[in-house]
């Protein structure tokens, strides 16, 4: 082994030394004593001593720097040319370090690829080994540190799946699977950076952006964010979306939390007219605009006779049930016109009227009949933004027997409407049963609820009547009637927390 690796090791500096030696002999007319023959022989064939090949430990190894050299006699080598047919061999050269450097691409190409796959990418040999694919190799760690991140995420390590996430979109932020998850795991700590994240989807990813948007309207919710909500609102209905009537009501409402009307004004100078009455509403609400209480009712009730769309409709006995007509709305969503509405709508336009009307008796009957014939999440989100809306002790007691007699499925997709029971009962001062759903909402995430202590602490701690912001960020995914229903609660209740600031420029 060590005459081979010496003999290896002689090979390549010969095959550069001796040709290049040989060259310049050759250069020179190939006169005189040859630079790889013994200098004391003659110079002829088969007589004189190879020079070149002293050292080496195989003569057959030898022939492949050299395939001149000769068996002389005794055993002795010898160049079986003479001195002036002495010449290089520069083609064996370039295949030796040729084939050299091939093999050495080769083993360092498996062999980063099998660190890459030991360590966890998931990276094709071709992407190691063809340089215009090596971008491939950076996918392949963003992939892995989203897997991380799932991983993470899956086991509760919320910190270790931010980092590994956020390390996945500095490598390929058009992963954006990775992007979603990491912008609402932003949210809370690097608002800023997750709605940069969340417009950039909205921007990017054309089969989700309905999705994306609702997601970060959502958190921007949550955080108490409304002249964004009117930003993300006047984005989506400008741009086009299948929904307009869920960005009418972020619009309006985002209008109501901050009394800064420039969002819907710019609706309506453009001349965009989304689908559902949405725009009609829009003109309503500009309408109403500094009238008085008895202006607006009768202009509500003119715009009524010739509304059409659910969503005008709905709007418009909202504003009438808010201005203490709610015999009126009662009759309008009880009758036939109310046929025109959703469902979901008009059973929560009856239950506010009902319950304004102070008919605990007949809110309780529509709510047990409400639940007997399907205690699903929809009920329950239905009853729960009622009861937060139009807070009563007693209602509320017997809305979580109903439920009791009628449990929720102990499932993930009961969460958030065990989330907005749990808000519900908060805002009834209904404490164990607010600490029950908190106890059965850990149960269905597989531990404790994590937002427990803040929650706690905001319907009954020292953060009692604070801004909602305080807490929804941390409570998860709430239904969006109920949080709306909660920031109109508790800004009822302590309006100097609220301020009006102009909507973002898009």
């Amino acid at each position: 082994m060590a005459g081979w690796l010496g003999d290896l090791g002689r090979l390549y500096w010969g095959l550069l030394y001796w040709n290049a030696r040989k060259s310049l002999f050759q250069l020179r007319g190939a006169r005189g004593r040859a630079p790889c023959q013994h200098p004391s022989d003659s110079g002829e064939a088969g007589a004189t001593g190879c020079e070149a090949c002293v050292g080496w430990a195989s003569r057959t190894r030898f022939r492949r720097l050299c395939p001149l050299l000769a068996p002389g006699e005794g055993g002795r080598r010898v160049c079986g040319v003479s001195a002036s047919g002495v010449r290089p061999f520069w083609p064996r050269a370039f295949v030796v370090f040729g084939a050299s450097a091939a093999i050495l691409a080769a083993a360092a190409v498996v062999g980063a690829f099998a660190g890459f796959r030991a360590v966890g990418y998931r990276v094709t040999l071709r992407a190691v080994a063809w340089p215009p694919a090596w971008k491939e190799i950076r996918q392949a760690r963003a992939d892995y540190y989203y897997r991380l991140g799932l991983r993470s995420f899956g086991s509760g390590d919320i910190r270790q799946s931010f980092l590994a996430l956020n390390q996945a979109y500095a490598l390929d932020p058009h992963n954006l699977e990775a992007d979603r998850l990491l912008a609402q795991l932003a949210q809370i700590g690097s608002p800023d950076f997750s709605d940069s994240v969340y417009s950039r989807l909205v921007e990017e990813d054309a089969e989700h952006r309905e999705d994306d948007a609702q997601l970060w309207v959502r958190a921007l919710i949550e955080r108490g964010d409304f002249p964004g909500v009117s930003s993300l609102a006047v984005r989506m209905l400008s741009g086009g979306t299948r929904k307009s009537a869920p960005w009418a009501q972020a619009l309006l409402f985002a209008e109501r939390m901050t009394g800064d009307p420039s969002g819907l004004d710019r609706m309506l100078v453009s001349k965009r007219a989304p689908l559902g009455g949405v725009l009609s509403a829009f003109s309503l609400a500009a309408a109403l605009r500094g009238l008085d209480a008895d202006s607006q009712a009768r202009l509500i009730r003119l715009h009524l006779a010739t509304a059409t769309a659910p969503f005008d409709i709905y709007y418009s006995l909202s504003r009438l049930n808010d201005l203490g007509k709610a015999s009126e709305v009662a009759a309008f969503a009880e009758g036939a016109p109310g046929g025109a509405l959703d469902t979901y709508d008009r059973e929560a336009i009856k239950l506010d009227a009902y319950a304004a009307l102070g008919w605990d008796v007949l809110v309780q009957r529509e709510i047990a009949s409400l639940v007997e014939r399907g205690p699903g999440v929809t009920v329950a989100s239905l009853v729960a933004a009622h009861l937060v809306r139009h807070p009563n002790p007693l209602t509320a007691e017997y809305a979580f027997q109903q439920f009791d007699l009628h449990p929720l499925p102990a499932a993930p997709k009961s969460s958030g409407a065990r989330l907005a029971l749990l808000c519900a009962a908060g805002v009834n001062g209904a404490g164990s049963r607010m600490r029950q759903e908190a106890e059965a909402e850990g149960r269905i995430v597989g531990g404790s609820f994590p937002a427990w202590l803040r929650v706690r602490d905001f319907f009954e701690g020292t953060d009692r009547g604070a801004n909602p912001s305080a807490f929804l960020p941390a409570v998860g995914a709430l239904p969006l009637d109920t949080l709306y229903a909660v920031y109109d609660h508790f800004r009822a209740i302590n309006p100097s927390l609220w301020r009006s600031r102009p909507a973002r420029a898009e």
